[in-house]
């Protein structure tokens, strides 16, 4: 009886029959290609210690000057940074209460008798499922101040009160307690972690039913996508359609993150932008943003202007109504140095402020002048609208300055096709815009207009706006029904999983897909969320090598490629991973790894047109253990590599695939060897009949690497009758 090579055509095929795929692979799940043979991924282990909270939409690893790995991670919830095993809360802070503020936290806290929830009244702009950290409070009702000067999530909000819990219950009730120094500190208002749909109070037709009805028709609450970018050893980063944000890096790890507008000299800042990055000429650009628009307050008289070298003290003869931070125009002053456009640095009190000279004048103003306010905060927000910040001369990148001037070359300039940006993405000495029908090209022309954009295409869409990679300088993306590239011009990418893909997904969660490079096996990765699921649940990979498909099963929320740190990282539940470290499913605080369960499975196979039946009597596997391990790395124990080969039989291509011979046995065989042996000849015993054959291999065990080689099958012709 002959022997026959099971040679497959590599990847996997999903937009043909199983019949009609002969020669090839048809399904599998944790499986990559290499040099056209498959193998099973690559395991992963978690970074950190203790878990973050909410889900991650947002990753970026990086080295600093001073030899660090930053990882910063963007959730729903919370900002952070993680260095070495060490997780760092970073979340801004939004509004902090205290007693001199209003409203004040006097006796703030209420307790009930035996129970673990104290009651806050104090009106603070939270809402459910907030963070806020309490410190200053006293004992109260038989709580101690310990238990109550730390971190809580907020519960219960109404628009006068919240609560949270404690450790220890009250032994009595209090009314109102905690003492006249409590500090409470509240972080950003977190946000859904994927699309949520809600029914509740004005979310249908005003007067459709009786008072407080809810709706009928659900309203879409989109879901919290954070965009990062590197700034020197710092992070910039911006909530979709919301303000930028500035995390300053220093050895402690000790600063929040802070309003871009917030720091000194920072002007024009939009406070409304869908996605900010660096463009390769260090302008820090906002795609779709807040119109820039300057209204000048009413004209306030100045009754005269001191300085102390550089510093100049300003007295109005009326209240002024500024805070520190503010910017005035003054006009008329002399000497000149007095007058111009300047940030208010401090204010001393209702009728003066100072501000900062750019050089020292020699004597106070002869000619106060008058004043108004400068207010750019009220432009509307433009989707199709990019700004893009200061970079200058002297210094370099100025993100904090978005004022035009002739003498900067912050600016705008707005998109012409399309409803709306929908991303961005810095590609060589470009930077591609996409719309959601366009791609534009953003060119830095080193003139005055800084920025000149050219159109590239208009038939194209686009899926999110997170799934855009780009390696060996061809940009790849997922649209909304096909995968597209860029290297110059548009393609669409031949996808053999495109049916498969696009007809099973829930579309609706496309702001939370995203891309990723896994460099080192030339891939290209799309998390993407399954038609019956709520959450990224399924991946989907072109290796642009080899220009093949395959997929799997894996839950991922955002993804950073190999970088200062030799792994590419991904986040899930609570923890970073490591990926491609190991062979397993890595668990948190040193658990014992987790098998990970890997297949891939061919197409079914016959003699000439499946006229005949097939009698296969044995399999002769060819597989590659290397980089098995040989025992338990948390017990031990001895390992002993293996997989599971299946060969499957059917009479007809609409039939269920049988794993059973003619007399019933199952047809499931074991290649078992040690850890010494990388390749296997061991015969595999099976008899099975069936117009057509399918060939599985599988493995479910801790410790377990394989690489399928090429397999021979023992089969002959076996008559026409079953």
């Amino acid at each position: 009886m002959a022997l026959r090579k099971l040679v497959f055509q590599p990847g996997i095929n999903r937009d043909r029959t199983d019949y009609a795929s002969e020669g090839g692979w048809y399904s599998g799940d944790k499986i990559r290609f290499r040099q056209g043979y498959p193998e099973k991924i690559g395991g992963w282990t978690t970074v950190n210690f203790d878990p973050y909270v909410g889900t991650a939409s947002s990753l970026i690893s990086y080295g600093t000057s001073d030899s660090e790995q930053i990882i910063g991670i963007g959730t729903n919830e919370k900002m952070y940074v993680l260095t070495g095993t060490t997780l760092v809360n970073t979340t801004p802070i939004r509004a902090t209460f205290t007693t001199t503020t209003f409203p004040s936290t006097d006796n703030m806290f209420t307790t009930i008798a035996g129970s673990n929830v104290i009651r806050c009244t104090l009106i603070s702009g939270a809402n459910e499922g907030d963070w806020v950290t309490f410190s200053g409070a006293v004992d109260i009702g038989g709580i101690p101040a310990a238990d109550i000067n730390k971190e809580f999530k907020i519960t219960d909000v109404t628009t006068t009160t919240f609560d949270f819990t404690v450790d220890t219950a009250a032994t009595s009730s209090i009314a109102a307690g905690g003492g006249v120094s409590i500090v409470a500190a509240f972080q950003l208002n977190i946000g859904y972690p994927f699309i949520t749909y809600g029914y509740g109070w004005g979310s249908d037709a005003w007067s459709r039913l009786t008072w407080g009805s809810g709706g009928t028709t659900p309203i879409a609450l989109p879901a919290r996508i954070i965009y990062q970018d590197k700034f020197n050893n710092n992070i910039i980063w911006n909530l979709y359609n919301g303000p930028i944000y500035f995390w300053e890096y220093d050895s402690t790890l000790s600063n929040r993150g802070v309003l871009l507008s917030s720091l000194p000299n920072a002007r024009a800042v939009p406070n409304q932008t869908g996605k900010t990055m660096f463009a390769s000429s260090g302008h820090l650009l906002a795609l779709g943003a807040q119109e820039y628009n300057r209204v000048l307050g009413a004209s306030l008289v100045v009754s005269g202007i001191v300085r102390s070298g550089l510093v100049a003290t300003a007295t109005i003869s009326t209240s002024h109504g500024l805070v520190e931070g503010d910017w005035v125009l003054l006009s008329n002053q002399a000497p000149q140095a007095y007058q111009g456009e300047y940030q208010v640095t401090t204010v001393p009190s209702a009728s003066t402020f100072t501000y900062n000279l750019p050089y020292d004048p020699s004597s106070s103003a002869t000619t106060p002048g008058t004043i108004n306010k400068v207010d750019y905060s009220s432009g509307t927000y433009d989707s199709s609208l990019i700004r893009w910040a200061n970079v200058s001369a002297d210094v370099g990148p100025n993100p904090e300055e978005w004022k035009p001037e002739i003498t900067n070359s912050a600016g705008f300039l707005r998109v012409k096709q399309g409803s709306g940006i929908v991303t961005g993405f810095i590609a060589r000495q470009e930077v591609l815009i996409f719309t959601d029908i366009a791609l534009t090209t953003l060119q830095f022309t080193q003139t005055a207009e800084v920025f000149a954009q050219q159109e590239i295409s208009t038939s194209i869409n686009i899926m999110g706006g997170k799934v855009v990679a780009e390696a060996n300088n061809v940009v790849y993306w997922m649209g909304t029904d096909k995968f597209f590239a860029y290297d110059g011009r548009v393609n669409t990418l031949p996808c053999t999983l495109k049916q498969y893909v696009f007809e099973n997904m829930n579309k609706a969660q496309g702001d939370d897909f995203f891309a990723g490079i896994n460099s080192e096996f030339n891939e290209v990765i799309w998390f993407y969320t399954s038609g019956g699921s709520a959450s990224i649940d399924r991946y989907v990979i072109y290796n642009y090598e080899d220009k093949i498909w395959y997929y799997g099963t894996l839950t991922r929320t955002a993804w950073a490629d190999t970088g200062t740190i030799p792994y590419p990282l991904a986040t899930n539940a609570g923890y970073v991973y490591r990926h491609e470290d190991g062979n397993d499913d890595g668990q948190p605080s040193g658990a014992a790894p987790v098998a990970i369960d890997a297949f891939i499975q061919s197409a079914d196979m016959g003699i000439e047109d499946g006229d005949l039946f097939v009698l296969t009597k044995r399999v002769i596997p060819d597989v590659n253990f290397t980089k098995s391990l040989t025992s338990n790395p948390i017990t031990g124990a001895p390992l002993v590599p293996e997989v599971q080969v299946t060969v499957g039989v059917r009479n007809f291509p609409g039939s269920s695939l049988a794993t059973s011979d003619v007399e019933g046995n199952t047809l499931t065989r074991e290649v078992i060897t040690t850890a010494t042996i990388d390749q296997y000849t061991n015969q595999v015993f099976v008899r099975a009949r069936g117009r057509q054959m399918a060939f599985k291999i599988a493995s479910e065990d801790v410790g377990v690497q394989w690489q399928l080689g090429v397999t021979r099958v023992d089969f002959k012709p076996d008559g026409r009758r079953g």
